[in-house]
Order: C-alpha cells, then sequence, then structure tokens
C-alpha cells in the first residue's frame, strides 16, 4: 500500500510532459483536453454519450482510464458531491489525497485519490473534474488494480499517459 500512496502522491503533482503526434483529443465536439495513448493501449468510444475508456495492453487489463463530459460547471462543491458516487465501486475505500484544486499546462480542476478493494483486488481510484467552460466539465477516472505488484512497463506508461493530458487553448 505504500508503493501504491507514493505512486499517487507523485501522479497528482507530477509536471506535464511535452505532447507527441500520437495525441489524442476529447470530447470529440468542441475539444477541451488532449492526451496522448500509451502505446499498444486500447481506447473505445461509447457512441451513445461521446466518453472514452481507455485500457492497458497487459493480459490482466489492469489499468483503466475513463473521460467522461458532463453538464455542470466545475466546483469544488460539484465535485465532492459527485465523488462518494464514483467511489461506491471500491470496496472499504479509504481516502489517501484529500480533494485539492490543480491547474497545470491549461487545465484547471480538482482531484482526489482512494485505495480500495474492487472486485477481491486491491486497486487504486484516481478522480478528477476538469473545468470545461460555462456549464461543462470533463470527468477522468484512473482505476489500477494491484498497483503494488504493477509491472514497472505498465506503471511507466500510466505514468506518461496522466502526464501527457494538457488543455487545448480555445482558438
Amino acid at each position: 500500500m505504500k508503493r501504491a500512496l507514493c505512486l499517487l502522491a507523485g501522479l497528482l503533482t507530477l509536471s506535464l510532459l511535452p505532447a507527441s503526434a500520437a495525441e489524442k483529443t476529447f470530447p470529440a465536439k468542441n475539444p477541451v483536453l488532449k492526451f496522448e495513448l500509451p502505446e499498444k493501449w486500447t481506447s473505445e468510444v461509447d457512441a451513445s454519450d461521446g466518453s472514452i475508456s481507455l485500457t492497458s495492453d497487459d493480459k490482466d487489463e489492469r489499468i483503466s482510464v475513463n473521460f467522461v463530459e458532463v453538464k455542470v460547471e466545475a466546483t469544488m462543491e460539484d465535485f465532492k458531491g459527485m465523488v462518494p458516487e464514483m467511489v461506491k465501486e471500491l470496496k472499504n475505500a479509504q481516502l489517501v489525497q484529500e480533494a485539492k484544486e490543480q491547474t497545470s499546462d491549461g487545465l484547471t480542476g480538482y482531484t482526489t485519490g482512494y485505495i480500495g478493494t474492487y472486485e477481491g483486488n486491491q486497486a487504486m481510484m484516481i478522480i478528477i473534474l476538469f473545468k470545461a467552460g460555462e456549464g461543462r466539465s470533463i470527468i477522468e477516472t484512473a482505476v489500477m488494480m494491484e498497483p503494488a505488484t504493477m509491472p514497472k512497463e505498465q506503471a511507466a506508461k500510466f505514468d506518461a499517459l496522466m502526464n501527457s493530458v494538457k488543455g487545448i487553448k480555445e482558438k
């Protein structure tokens, strides 16, 4: 658990790295952010709501990252109201990072982190609510299964993904 806490703390405070040619944007209409999908990871867009799910390339797909657009203006109050419902998926959820505001590379939002159990496995969950303009926000939820035993290659890909998320400047 100590390794997971250190990983979470590092992910929440690292500065973002420069983007490369393989970057993607979200949402498809009026994009707010861009990111680089790690090599061999998969992405799937839900046609019904435009959300996108990213999944690691390891055989157990131990890492999942999801982006969803919501019709609410991002505030700390709204964020704190959303988190309990999202964390219900984790049994014995323990807060490891208090909700805080964070601004980096053109994105401002609120972030928090939890450790708990999901489908019988230890899991780490990071939740971020990005400001996307008036009446609009982006929720990013990242879940890492068994973070203490995550292979270094997958942990590095996860770090690279999280560090590649940047805001798109309005034209």
